[in-house]
C-alpha cells in the first residue's frame, strides 16, 4: 500500500512539475511576439518596465529556450520574456537598428544610419496608415534570424519585389502571393535605390528559397556516365576518326558544363567571390562550346554527304580537325568575353535584362530574369536552328538524292556510304538527345518566367539533367559497340603484335575509310 502511495505521489509531482514548466511560457502568446526583458526594471506587482512600455506580470514568463527559424528549440539560460506585441503593434528587425543586414548575418560595425522611419501598414479595415516605427510601433531586435541566407525585397528596384505589411505583423510577398509570418522574414535598413533624401530605407529580408537538390544529384549521375562514355571513345579505335574526335570533344564539354553547374547548385563557392565568378564564366564557355561542337558534327556530316565535290577539303581530316578546334574555342571565347565585359562595365540589376549577372546570386549566369534569354538561350536557339537546318539537308541527301544513284554505285562507294551512314546514325541519336532536350529546356525557361505549366518545367529539367545517362544508354545499347568492346578486351594483350603484323584491327578499317574521304 505504501509503495502504491509513493508511486502515485511521484507521478503527481511529475505532472505538477511538467505543468509548472508549461506555465512558465506566456499563455496565448507566440514566441515571436515576445522580447527578452530580463535586464528591465521589475516593479513590486511583478510588471516590467521595458523601453517606455509597462509589461504586466500576466504577459511575462520564464523561458529556457529560443525558437530558431526552422522551428527547432535551442536550450539557453533561463531568462524573462514579455509578450509586448499584445500591447503594441510590433515589427521585427533582423539586427539592432544601427547595424546593416548581410546575406549571412548582421554587420559587426555599428553606424548612425539616416533612414525613413515610417512604414505603410495595411489596417484590418483595408486602409493604409503610415506609422513611425519608434513612436507608434514596437521594434523587436533580439529574435533569431529567419534563416541562414536572405535577400531583400527591394520594391524600388524591382517591380517583382512588391510587398505589403499588415497590422498583425504578417507580410504579403506579391510575386507568389505568400503570407510570411515574423518567423519567415525580418526588416532592416537597406541602402536606398531611388530615394535621395535618405541614405537608407527599411526593406524586408526573406529567406532564399532553397532549390531541390534532386536535379543536382541527377546531373552528378550524368557526369559519371559521361566520363565512362568519354573513356570508351578514347579507348576504341573505331572512334579515332574525325567524327569520333568531334563527338568526344562534345561529350567532354557537356560533362564540364554539368560539373560546373553542379558546383553552382551545391554552393561550392560563395556567391560574388572570385572563384564563384570564374565558375560562372567557365560554365558559360563550356555550354557554348558544347553547342558549337554539336554544330561542327552537323556540318562535318553535311559536307561529307552534300559537299563531295570539295575533295581537298574532305581529304585532309587533320587540317579539318584543327580548323574546327580553332572555330569552336575562339567563338566560345568571344561570347564569354562579351558577357564578361558587360558585367564589368554595367551595374547588375535584376530588373534590367541587359545585365548577365554572372556570380551575383549563384555561380552561374543569372537565369531568374529575361537576361538569360539574351545571353544564354538566344545563342542556343541560333545554334539549334543551324543544326536543324544541316540535319534536314543531310537527311534529304541520304534518303532522297542518294536513293536515285544507288544502283550505279561501285563496291568502294557503297562501303564509304555505309560508313557515313553509320556515323549519321550516331549523330541522329545525338541530335535528338541534345537538340530535343535543350529545346525543352528553352520552353521550360519561358514557362518558368511566365509562371505556367510547372509540371512541364519540372519534367523538362529532369530530361535535360539526364542527358549524360541518356547518351550513355544510346551509346552502349548498341550491339555493334558491345562487340567492339568485347573484341578490344579479348585482344588487349595482343595489340602490339596485331599492329606490327599483317593483320589489322577490324575496328580501324571500319572507320578508317571515313578519315580518307
Amino acid at each position: 500500500m505504501n509503495s502504491r502511495v509513493c508511486g502515485c505521489t511521484l507521478l503527481l509531482l511529475s505532472i505538477l512539475m511538467a505543468i509548472g514548466v508549461r506555465t512558465n511560457d506566456i499563455p496565448d502568446c507566440d514566441f515571436f511576439d515576445t522580447v527578452n526583458i530580463t535586464s528591465s526594471f521589475k516593479a513590486g506587482n511583478g510588471s516590467y518596465r521595458y523601453k517606455n512600455l509597462t509589461v504586466p506580470a500576466s504577459l511575462t514568463g520564464e523561458y529556457d529556450y529560443v525558437i530558431q527559424y526552422d522551428g527547432d528549440r535551442i536550450s539557453v539560460p533561463k531568462h524573462i520574456r514579455g509578450c509586448v506585441c499584445k500591447l503594441k503593434t510590433c515589427i521585427r528587425f533582423c539586427c539592432p537598428m544601427i547595424k546593416r543586414m548581410k546575406s549571412f548575418g548582421c554587420s559587426k560595425k555599428e553606424n548612425s544610419l539616416s533612414y525613413d522611419m515610417t512604414l505603410d501598414i495595411m489596417q484590418d479595415d483595408g486602409s493604409i496608415a503610415s506609422k513611425h516605427i519608434l513612436t507608434e510601433m514596437f521594434v523587436q531586435e533580439d529574435l533569431p534570424l529567419p534563416c541562414k541566407t536572405h535577400y531583400a525585397l527591394d520594391r524600388e528596384l524591382s517591380s517583382e519585389d512588391q510587398w505589403t505589411l499588415f497590422e498583425d505583423g504578417k507580410l504579403l510577398r506579391d510575386y507568389d502571393k505568400k503570407n510570411l509570418s515574423k518567423q519567415e522574414y525580418c526588416l532592416q535598413p537597406r541602402m536606398a535605390s531611388n530615394i535621395t533624401y535618405y541614405d537608407y530605407t527599411i526593406a524586408p529580408y526573406n529567406c532564399v528559397v532553397e532549390p531541390s537538390m534532386v536535379m543536382g544529384y541527377v546531373k552528378s549521375a550524368s557526369i559519371i556516365c559521361m566520363v565512362i562514355t568519354i573513356a570508351v571513345y578514347f579507348w576504341l579505335p573505331r572512334f579515332h576518326s574525325l567524327h569520333g574526335k568531334c563527338c568526344n570533344l562534345y561529350f567532354i564539354c557537356l560533362a564540364a558544363t554539368f560539373l560546373l553547374n553542379v558546383f553552382s547548385m551545391f554552393d561550392v563557392f560563395r556567391p560574388r567571390s572570385l572563384l564563384c565568378q570564374i565558375n560562372g564564366y567557365a560554365g558559360y564557355f563550356a555550354v557554348m562550346a558544347t553547342f558549337l561542337w554539336l554544330s561542327v558534327i552537323s556540318f562535318d556530316l553535311w559536307r561529307r554527304f552534300a559537299l563531295r565535290r570539295f575533295h581537298e577539303f574532305n581529304r585532309n581530316s587533320r587540317s579539318s580537325f584543327l580548323n574546327y578546334n580553332y572555330i569552336v574555342w575562339s567563338t566560345a571565347s568571344v561570347l564569354t568575353l562579351g558577357i564578361l565585359m558587360i558585367d564589368l562595365f554595367t551595374k547588375f540589376n535584376s530588373a534590367n535584362p541587359l545585365t548577365p549577372g554572372v556570380g551575383e546570386y549563384t555561380c552561374w549566369i543569372y537565369t531568374e530574369g529575361w537576361s538569360a534569354m539574351y545571353y544564354f538561350y538566344s545563342p542556343l536557339i541560333i545554334l539549334i536552328l543551324l543544326n536543324g537546318t544541316m540535319f534536314a539537308l543531310t537527311s534529304r541527301y541520304i534518303y532522297v538524292e542518294n536513293k536515285r544513284n544507288q544502283q550505279v554505285l561501285n563496291q568502294n562507294e557503297r562501303q564509304r556510304k555505309s560508313t557515313n551512314k553509320a556515323n549519321y546514325r550516331v549523330y541522329l541519336r545525338l541530335f535528338i538527345i541534345m537538340g530535343g532536350s535543350w529545346c525543352l529546356e528553352i520552353m521550360a525557361f519561358i514557362c518558368y518566367m511566365e509562371k505556367v505549366f510547372e509540371e512541364f518545367t519540372t519534367a523538362a529539367d529532369l530530361i535535360n539533367c539526364s542527358q549524360g545517362m541518356i547518351i550513355f544508354l544510346a551509346t552502349f545499347c548498341n550491339c555493334d559497340i558491345l562487340r567492339s568492346i568485347h573484341y578490344r578486351i579479348q585482344n588487349r594483350y595482343s595489340t602490339a603484335t596485331d599492329s606490327t603484323g599483317s593483320s589489322r584491327n577490324p575496328d580501324s578499317d571500319k572507320f578508317g575509310n571515313s578519315e580518307r574521304n
